[in-house]
C-alpha cells in the first residue's frame, strides 16, 4: 500500500513540474495527500498511541496550509516573494507538531532513559547544527539588508530543523526498530531540512521561485511520511521496548563517524579563507563533540561489561536449570524432572482421551552389593543400571533416577498399557545380565511396578507414583526379580495394611495380641508331645482373629516387631513355666535378632518367667537370616548356646539351605519346611530330598521336625527315615493355651 501510494505521489509531482499553471491546485494534492495517507494508516493498523501520527499529521497540514496562503499570495494576490508573511507564521506551527509527535513515539518507545540512544542523537544533531549557523544562520545575521523581522523568520526555519533533526535522531539511534515507517521519517525530516536550508540559501544569495528543484525536498517530506503512516511497521513506533543493545554496527558507526568529522572539515575550510569568523563555535563544537564522542565510548563499556555480566547470568541460570533436572550420579533425570513432566503428560492425557504410563524400578539386592562391596562399587552398579535403563526405552521416553536405586521411566505420549508392560519386561531382562563390577561379575536382579493413568491414577502425578509404586510393593512380594501391573485390589490392600499399621500399637497397648500353641509330637517311640510353638494371633476388634500372615509382614516394615516380638517371648515363656511344656518355640523376625540387645530379652524373660534356658527355642527364618549373618548376629548365637537356649532354623529348604551354615553356626534343630512333606508320599524326590536332610542332620547331630504333617502316610514315611519330631493338623492346630492340656492327653492316648 506505501508503495502504491509513493507511485501515485511521484505522477502528481511529475504533474506538479510539467503544468506550472496548476501549482497550486497540484501542490495541495501533494500535501494533503500525506496527510490522508497518515489518517488511513492510523485507522488501518490502530497503533498503540494514535496521537503520536495525529500530530505528524497536523505538521504536514500546517505545512500545506502555509504553502497554501503563499500560493494564493503570490497566484492570486500578485504578490512578489512575500517575506515574511502570513504562510511564515503557518510553516514554522509544523516544528513543535511534528516534533512533538516524533518525541511522543521516543517516550512511548522507550519509557527509560537510553542515554547510549540520546548522545547518538546529540552527535548527529550537532553536526547539523553547525553547518546551520556556519552556513545559514551567521550569513542571515550578517546580512544588513535585511530587517530584523525576516532576519528572525529566516534564522527560525534552520532551527525548527535541527530541533526535528535532533528528535527523529533520538526516534531512529534507540535501536529494536526493523521496518521501514522509522526510515520513512528520517528521509522526510532531511528532505524537509533540505528545502529549507535550499529556501534560506535562495533567500541570501538570489530571488525565490515556486516550482524549482528546491521544492523537491518538501515532496519527499510529504511523501516519505504519508508511506511512513501506511506502512504496517508504523505501529512499532509506539509499542515500548526493552532497551536494546547498542552495537557497533555500520548503519550506526558510519553516520557519527561523520557527523564527528563535520567540526574539523568546517574549519579546515573556513582557514583556506582569509577570514575565520566562525572559529570560537567550530572550536565549542569540536570541544562538546569530543566530549560527547569520549561519554559514549564510556557507556559503550558499561554495556559491553553489562551484557558480559548478564551472558555469564544467564550461562549460570542455565547450569543451574540443567542441574536442577539431572541426577549428578547417573546424567539421568531426576525426581523434579520427572514431576513436571508427568504432569504434562497426564494434563495432555485428560485432552486428548488418551494415557500416561510410568515404570518403578527398584534394584533388589543393591544394599548387598553396597555393604559388601563398598559405595564406590555401588555408585558403579547405579551408572550401570541407569545406562542399561536409558539404553532399553523407547525414543521420547524419559527415564530417571529418583534417588538411592529406584528408578522411573515416564513413558511418551501415546504409550499404552501393552507397551508399559513390554517395556517392564523387557528392563527385567535387561537388569537380569550380570553387571561387570570390581572386575567380577555381580548378579542383580531388579523388581518393577507398572502404571498407567487409566489404571485409576485420574489426573495426578502424585497418584500415578503412588499406583506404580503399590505395584513395585507387589512385585517385591511375588518374590521380586519380576514386575506387576497395578490393579485396583492393590490399593485396597495398601489401606489395610495402613489401618493395621496403625492400630498395632494399640493392640500391643490394650492387649489384643494372644498367643495359641501347636504341639510338636515325637515320632520314634510313643507318641509323646515334646513341647508346643506359640504362634501370635490378633484379635482385631473389627476384623476378627488374625493369622501371623496377614499382620506381621506389616510389623516388621514398620519396625513394630520388635516390641511385638518382645511381649511374645515374655508371654511363651510365662504360658510354658505355668502349663508345664516341655519346651517352647518361638518364631524371631530378623529384625529382633540383628538390632541388637536380643539375648538380653530372652534373658529377661526366662528370668521373669523362671523358665529353665534349654526349655525355649528361638527359630530363625533361614532364608532371611542368611543375609542378615553378620559378626553381631553369630555372637548373639554363640551367647545364646552359653546360656542354655536352643536354635532352629524354620521353614530349611525354602532358602539357601547351605550345609557350610549347619555347621559353621551349630544350629540345634531343622525345621523342614511343608513344601517338602507335602509331596513325599507321592513324589519320590521329595522323599529322597528330604530323606537326605535327615540323614546329613542326623551325622550332625541336629534334630528334625518335619511341618505340616496331615496324613498318616506322612506320619509313617518321616518315622521310617527317622525324622525325630512332626507338627501339623494331623495332630493338632495351634490352640488356646487352656486347651494344650487336652490336645496333649488326646495326642499321647493314641495318635490315630
Amino acid at each position: 500500500m506505501a508503495l502504491r501510494f509513493a507511485a501515485f505521489m511521484a505522477l502528481w509531482t511529475v504533474f506538479y513540474y510539467s503544468v506550472p499553471s496548476l501549482h497550486l491546485l497540484t501542490w495541495t494534492v501533494i500535501g494533503l495527500g500525506g496527510v490522508g495517507a497518515v489518517l488511513v494508516g492510523v485507522r488501518r493498523y490502530r497503533p498503540h498511541t494514535p496521537l503520536a501520527w495525529y500530530l505528524l499529521a497536523g505538521a504536514m497540514l500546517t505545512l500545506v496550509g502555509g504553502d497554501t496562503v503563499y500560493n494564493l499570495l503570490t497566484d492570486v494576490f500578485g504578490q512578489v516573494e512575500p517575506f515574511p508573511s502570513v504562510a511564515d507564521a503557518i510553516y514554522l506551527a509544523t516544528y513543535p507538531l511534528a516534533a512533538g509527535g516524533v518525541l511522543l513515539m521516543v517516550r512511548r518507545r522507550s519509557p527509560l532513559r537510553d542515554r547510549a540512544a540520546l548522545i547518538d542523537a546529540v552527535i548527529l544533531t550537532t553536526a547539523a547544527a553547525l553547518l546551520l549557523w556556519v552556513y545559514i544562520i551567521t550569513p542571515t545575521v550578517d546580512n544588513g539588508k535585511q530587517p530584523w523581522l525576516s532576519s528572525a523568520v529566516s534564522i527560525a526555519y534552520p532551527l525548527g530543523d535541527v530541533l526535528l533533526l535532533a528528535v527523529t535522531a533520538r526516534l531512529a539511534t534507540g535501536g529494536g526498530l526493523r521496518g521501514p515507517a522509522v526510515r520513512l521519517l528520517l528521509l522526510g525530516v532531511l528532505g524537509l531540512t533540505g528545502s529549507d536550508v535550499a529556501y534560506a540559501l535562495v533567500r541570501l544569495y538570489g530571488d525565490w521561485h515556486v516550482g524549482t528543484p528546491a521544492d523537491l525536498g518538501w515532496v519527499v517530506f510529504y511523501v516519505a511520511w504519508g508511506a511512513a503512516g501506511l506502512a504496517p511497521s508504523m505501529t512499532e513506533l509506539t509499542e515500548p521496548v526493552a532497551r536494546a543493545r547498542h552495537g557497533a554496527d555500520s548503519a550506526r558507526v558510519i553516520p557519527l563517524a561523520v557527523a564527528a568529522l563535520v567540526a574539523p572539515t568546517v574549519l579546515m575550510i573556513e582557514s583556506l579563507e582569509t577570514d575565520l569568523r566562525d572559529g570560537p563555535v567550530i572550536a565549542v563544537t569540536s570541544a562538546l563533540m569530543f566530549l560527547l564522542v569520549l561519554l559514549r565510548l564510556y557507556l559503550a563499556g558499561r554495556q559491553t561489561r553489562e551484557l558480559d555480566n548478564r551472558a555469564h547470568t544467564r550461562a549460570m541460570l542455565r547450569e543451574l536449570k540443567h542441574r536442577a533436572y539431572r541426577d549428578s550420579l547417573t546424567g539421568l533425570g531426576n525426581r523434579l524432572r520427572f514431576q513436571e513432566r508427568a504432569e504434562r503428560a497426564l494434563a495432555r492425557a485428560q485432552d486428548c482421551g488418551g494415557e500416561a504410563a510410568m515404570l518403578l524400578i527398584d534394584l533388589d539386592n543393591f544394599k548387598e552389593v553396597n555393604d559388601t562391596q563398598g559405595h564406590k562399587v555401588g555408585d558403579e552398579l547405579l551408572v550401570a543400571a541407569g545406562q542399561r535403563i536409558a539404553g532399553a526405552v523407547r525414543p521420547g521416553d524419559l527415564p530417571v533416577r529418583l534417588g538411592g536405586d529406584e528408578f522411573a521411566v515416564l513413558l511418551s505420549d501415546g504409550a499404552t498399557e501393552t507397551a508399559a508392560v513390554a517395556l517392564a519386561q523387557r528392563l527385567i531382562g535387561v537388569l537380569a545380565e550380570p553387571f561387570r563390577l570390581a572386575g567380577a561379575p555381580v548378579p542383580v536382579r531388579a523388581s518393577i511396578g507398572v502404571a498407567t493413568s487409566s489404571g485409576g491414577a485420574g489426573g495426578t502425578e502424585e497418584v500415578l507414583f503412588r499406583n506404580a509404586d503399590l505395584a513395585l510393593y507387589a512385585a517385591k512380594a511375588d518374590g521380586k526379580g519380576t514386575w506387576r501391573l497395578f490393579e485396583p485390589s492393590l490399593y485396597e490392600a495398601a489401606l489395610q495394611r495402613l489401618a493395621l499399621r496403625t492400630g498395632l500399637d494399640r493392640a500391643l497397648a490394650v492387649g489384643e495380641f494372644e498367643l495359641h500353641y501347636q504341639p510338636i509330637v515325637e515320632l520314634q517311640g510313643p507318641p509323646r508331645v515334646a513341647g508346643f510353638e506359640a504362634l501370635v494371633r490378633w484379635r482385631h476388634p473389627q476384623l476378627g482373629l488374625l493369622s501371623p500372615g496377614n499382620f506381621v509382614p506389616v510389623a516388621e516394615e514398620t519396625g513394630q516387631i520388635t516390641p511385638i516380638g518382645a511381649w511374645i517371648l515374655r508371654q511363651a515363656t510365662a504360658d510354658a513355666a505355668a502349663a508345664g511344656f516341655g519346651y517352647v518355640a518361638v518364631n524371631v523376625s530378623p529384625h529382633q535378632f540383628s538390632n541388637g540387645g536380643f539375648v538380653d530379652t530372652v534373658r529377661s524373660a526366662l528370668r521373669a518367667a523362671d523358665l529353665p534356658a534349654d526349655r525355649l527355642t528361638v527359630e530363625i527364618t533361614e532364608n532371611v537370616f542368611l543375609h542378615e549373618a553378620t559378626a553381631n548376629a553369630l555372637l548373639d548365637l554363640q551367647r545364646l548356646a552359653m546360656l542354655g537356649v536352643r536354635v532352629a532354623i524354620d521353614d530349611f529348604g525354602t532358602g539357601y539351605s547351605s550345609i557350610g551354615y549347619l555347621r559353621d553356626l551349630k544350629f540345634d534343630v531343622i525345621k523342614a519346611d511343608k513344601s517338602f512333606v507335602d509331596w513325599i508320599a507321592s513324589k519320590k524326590d521329595h522323599e529322597r530330598l528330604l530323606r537326605g536332610i535327615v540323614h546329613v542332620a542326623g551325622t550332625m547331630d541336629i534334630a528334625v521336625v518335619a511341618e505340616g504333617v496331615e496324613t498318616v502316610e506322612q506320619r509313617d514315611l518321616l518315622r521310617d527315615m527317622g525324622c525325630a519330631y512332626a507338627q501339623g493338623f494331623f495332630y493338632s492346630p495351634a490352640v488356646p493355651l487352656g486347651e494344650t492340656s487336652g490336645v496333649r492327653a488326646t495326642i499321647e492316648m493314641g495318635e490315630n
